[in-house]
């Protein structure tokens, strides 16, 4: 394989290096010659140093501006071994999709070839994610991939691919180049935990890299020469003193057979147990792979080479400019259905580039999603699930065309998605795309969450930039990617596009950010939290809203579909309101370009430019998607197209075009939803107080067979924290009192739900309080489909009298009052408190204690420590 001139350069530059640090260590084992001539020891001097210091002084290394935007060299950050020797270490800072793991590959051959004079030994490959782990084993198992034939020729024909499970010997180190690959988390450890990792323990499979368990001078001449190998343990001093015997374990075999180690992400290997790890087994040499190096802060790895982003453009390795799309007035659904006109379009674009060029490229759609759990399905509008219904049954996609990639469910599988026969053209995903990603055919992202946006654009924008063949095509549209939002600030959006390329190591494009106008530590770990001992055992119920079905006079949970919608009448409903094309041409779309030209001379202050209006691409309606985007409001499908068909022949009637309908469709359809919306919630909502009245509803703790007619506090909960997560504490700094459950993180709540937290442990007449909606999947049903998740639940106890009652507190921030979800949700608490005292009794469910009531509190910013007072109110 032809390497690019840049990954050229970065080689020739760890060949410059090599020759100088061969000639320091020349130099200082001469000096230690010497002085043993002389009768006298002294150790190794450190010319790993004084080679860095030289290239310094000789600027042969890169440079970096301080707090005075001046230019200075880095100084060096020793490593060593664990004997106390130095040891070599540098990194190749090269941006994502920039090729690391083949520079690595061909970086081994000269280390070895050019410093230590051989083909042969072992080489441990680190890596920090499964996902990385799994593509790069794959890609090294196949003979024909340029990574594995780099290997081979680095070996003479002779690699042995390993894993930490996987047996061999001194005469295979000695005679291939046997490559192990290994996740950082198999050996990074802490001390006192070494026994649990199989490669620190005792085995069989290593035999002849050590003397015999019974050879005790054997054992001790080679503790001698390796003082830090691991030893067997024994509780017997006398054996301990005569006959200490070397533990025939993976770790052993690694200090002795002293491998090449190359990190890749070496950002994250800087933890102190990961950096034990490594130096610990004695390596020879240290190569990391880095988009982000020394990006902490402090400076931790010793950066050789720096590519730039615009290197990898001038070598055709990414797609540029950036195309930022933000569309006005949308949602997340219009938002979907653009970026998939956009890939349509681009799929048009592809079929022409193979026919003229013989180039095969399947542009595909990445959609970044809130959730992606089974548990979170109905607690979030933007789930995986959601999309990709809308896709199939709104957008025509075919069903295997659609793919969800998530930690839990990984639909993609072992799929190459850059072969002709697979189908994949949808990847729906939320963070499972964040490492090991290298698909370029990935086109188009859409961000399909509004408050998120700023941090998907930043952590997914290099998700669909690298170029496909790293060969530009003779079409302008397939060098450019795309990213669809929705109702962004164009100059935020802008910096989370330019944290992201940061992010990417390509902090020199983020720069270049210009604007064109137009038409996230710490690893995470499973912690359970118990109940206060106080509330252990202690049986807490909520009632759910119940339906009677008139047939057989049960009761079961309220379905907002089967009970509320399959009652209306939807012959009643029509497009409503007046719809005039003339000032809405189209919807607004601000484009944000990324680009390499005229670098350095971008001023922000020239943001953003004049709006210009794009054309349309569409020239014909298209009736049944149009209708398929109306079924979500309007269920039943010959409805909503009746509804657009009556609305289409009306804006007919009244001499509007077709090209005029079809350039505002979307707005039109946007107009259409947004009424026939408000006819359905009201129609629902007297529908529901009229059910209540006619007591087929009710809300109230029921005796029943079916414990899912009411919702059971947990004795546990399961969290997800990290190191870097701490516990919600007092205002005072001591610890909370009146909390539930033990313990409660401060990433478990905002900023207002914090002051609510501080204000109800400090509320003498609440027993308890608790954080509901993070953890729990109880919830309110009403007349519109959402569900309602409370923020926080809290029991008043009633002094002498042994009563108790619930307050279900819901918080919304000052610029969430009086939009539609807070008037709903105002309403629903009104009405929900009223029935829970009146509700018919569907035989009451005996409890230890008596529950006299409920009540129902939504809490604006301004207005909380008033309305909170009622709640709590004994």
């Amino acid at each position: 394989m032809k390497l690019k001139d840049y990954q050229n350069d970065v080689l020739e530059s760890l060949s410059g290096y090599l020759a100088a640090l061969e000639a320091k260590r020349q130099e200082a084992e001469e000096y230690v010659q010497f002085q043993k001539s002389k009768g006298r020891t002294v150790p190794l001097g450190d010319y790993c140093r004084n080679t860095w210091d030289a290239l310094n002084a000789e600027r042969k290394l890169p440079r970096v501006k301080d707090s005075q935007d001046s230019e200075i060299s880095l100084p060096y950050v020793g490593r060593k071994d664990g004997m106390e020797r130095p040891v070599p270490n540098v990194c190749l800072k090269v941006p994502t999709g920039g090729g690391k793991t083949l520079l690595a590959c061909a970086a081994v051959e000269r280390i070895n070839t050019e410093f230590f004079k051989k083909q042969t030994g072992l080489v441990l490959w680190i890596m920090p994610s499964d996902a990385i782990y799994s593509q790069t084993w794959k890609r090294f198992a196949n003979r024909e991939d340029p990574y594995r034939q780099m290997l081979e020729r680095a070996s003479g024909g002779r690699v042995k691919l390993l894993e930490k499970e996987d047996s061999f010997s001194r005469q295979d180190v000695e005679e291939y180049l046997c490559v192990m690959l290994l996740m950082l988390q198999a050996g990074a450890v802490k001390k006192n935990s070494k026994e649990k990792r199989r490669m620190f323990q005792d085995t069989g499979r290593f035999t002849n890299f050590f003397p015999e368990v019974d050879d005790f001078n054997a054992n001790k001449d080679l503790l001698r020469r390796v003082p830090n190998l691991d030893v067997c343990d024994t509780t017997d001093a006398e054996f301990r003193a005569g006959g200490l015997t070397v533990k025939q374990s993976l770790g052993n075999v690694f200090k002795l057979a002293r491998p090449v180690v190359v990190i890749d992400e070496g950002h994250k290997a800087y933890t102190s147990n990961a950096l034990e790890f490594i130096a610990g087994h004695n390596p020879r040499f240290i190569l990391e792979l880095s988009a982000t190096p020394n990006s902490g802060g402090e400076q931790v790895s010793n950066v050789l080479v720096n590519v730039t982003g615009t290197a990898l453009k001038d070598e055709q390795m990414i797609k540029l400019p950036i195309n930022l799309i933000n569309i006005a007035r949308g949602d997340w659904k219009h938002t979907l259905t653009e970026a998939k006109e956009k890939l349509d379009e681009l799929k048009e674009i592809a079929k022409k580039t193979e026919r003229n060029e013989g180039r095969y490229i399947r542009p595909i759609l990445l959609i970044r999603v809130e959730n992606t759990g089974e548990k979170q399905l109905e607690k979030s509008e933007i789930h995986s699930e959601h999309v990709r219904t809308f896709l199939i049954e709104k957008l025509g996609a075919h069903p295997e065309q659609v793919k969800v990639k998530s930690a839990e469910k990984n639909e993609l599988g072992d799929e190459d998605l850059l072969s002709d026969l697979s189908k994949v053209r949808f990847i729906i995903t939320k963070d499972a795309l964040r490492e090991g990603w290298d698909c370029p055919f990935a086109y188009v992202l859409a961000i399909l969450s509004k408050t998120t946006a700023r941090t998907a654009l930043t952590q997914m924008v290099g998700r669909v930039m690298r170029q496909p063949q790293a060969i530009e095509t003779k079409t302008a549209a397939l060098n450019e990617c795309y990213v669809f939002t929705y109702d962004q600030e164009v100059q935020a959006a802008v910096d989370s596009v330019r944290r992201g390329l940061q992010e990417e190591g390509m902090g020199d494009l983020a720069a270049g950010v210009r604007v064109i106008t137009a038409g996230a530590a710490a690893g995470s770990r499973k912690e359970t939290i118990r109940r206060r001992q106080e509330f252990r055992g202690t049986k807490i119920f909520l009632p759910y809203v119940l339906s009677r079905q008139a047939k057989t006079d049960e009761w079961r949970k309220f379905d907002y579909d089967r009970d509320l919608l399959s009652r209306m009448d939807w012959n009643k409903f029509s497009f409503a309101k007046q719809f005039t094309p003339d000032g809405q041409q189209s919807y607004e779309r601000t484009i944000s370009r990324v680009s390499v030209e005229d670098l350095g001379n971008v001023d922000d202050s020239d943001l953003p430019k004049p709006v210009k209006t794009e054309k349309d691409a569409l020239t014909e309606l298209d009736f049944p998607a149009l209708v398929r985007l109306l079924v979500d409001v309007i269920p039943n499908p010959w409805q909503a197209a009746r509804i657009l068909e009556e609305t289409l022949a009306d804006l007919r009637k009244q001499g509007v075009g077709e090209k005029r309908i079809v350039t505002n469709r979307l707005f039109l359809l946007k107009a259409m939803r947004d009424d026939l919306r408000e006819q359905v919630n009201r129609a629902g909502e007297m529908l529901f107080k009229k059910m209540l009245e006619k007591e087929e509803l009710s809300f109230r703790l029921v005796a029943s067979n079916d414990a899912r007619l009411n919702w059971e506090l947990a004795e546990t909960l399961e969290l997800d924290v990290s190191d870097e997560d701490k516990p919600l504490l007092q205002q005072n700094g001591k610890p909370l009192e009146r909390t539930l459950f033990e313990k409660i993180y401060q990433k478990q709540v905002n900023g207002l739900e914090k002051e609510m937290a501080w204000y109800l442990d400090g509320e003498k007449a609440v027993r308890w309080w608790h954080r509901i909606a993070v953890h729990q999947d109880w919830h309110l049903q009403g007349w519109q489909r959402n569900k309602v998740y409370p923020d926080f639940l809290a029991c008043v106890q009633e002094a002498g009298k042994g009563k108790i009652r619930f307050a279900v507190l819901e918080t919304k921030g000052l610029h969430l009052k009086g939009n539609d979800d807070t008037a709903y949700k105002e309403k629903l608490f009104e009405l929900l408190e009223k029935i829970s005292a009146k509700s018919v009794n569907v035989g009451e469910l005996k409890l230890s204690v008596a529950q006299n009531e409920m009540r129902f509190e939504l809490m604006l910013e301004n207005n909380w420590r008033e309305r909170i007072k009622r709640a709590t109110q004994i």
